[in-house]
């Protein structure tokens, strides 16, 4: 069990850019096997005004911004929180509030950061990851 495929670009969808649409998000639980598990807002796209059309993964913040996963792995585990939703009507309540062109958290990222990322990635199956990042932030939550 390798790291999601997403994770390295490598797409069998065909690249869109990143929108506000609920339809083109995933509400994905931090444990699939906890029914009161919190949960993240997940999307692929690129960035709209990437010449490239880069597919890369993004987080909902609580805020309503998007931020790449990469640049979310960069930050303090005290800043999970704004990534975290507490119920599904918290995560679609933050989704039905979005309108326009997707207001993105650019944060500097360093080949030294991707590299961090994908060995991290790397390390377990899918859903092993995301309950390690739930312990993380059950952690910082205190």
């Amino acid at each position: 069990m390798g790291a999601p495929t997403h994770i390295f670009n490598i797409m069998a969808t065909p690249a869109r850019p990143l929108t506000n649409d609920y339809r083109d998000c995933q509400l994905i639980k931090l444990d699939a096997s906890d029914a009161k598990s919190p949960l993240v807002v997940m999307q692929e796209g690129y960035v709209s005004n990437d010449p490239h059309s880069r597919m890369r993964m993004f987080y909902l913040q609580r805020d309503g911004m998007w931020i790449d996963e990469v640049a979310r792995s960069t930050l303090p585990e005290s800043e999970t929180r704004d990534i975290v939703f507490d119920t599904t009507g918290e995560a679609l309540q933050t989704l039905s509030s979005l309108y326009g062109k997707p207001l993105i958290r650019e944060l500097p990222v360093t080949e030294a950061d991707i590299q961090a990322y994908k060995a991290r990635a790397s390390s377990g199956s899918p859903e092993q990851l995301f309950r390690n990042f739930l312990g993380r932030y059950r952690a910082a939550k205190g």
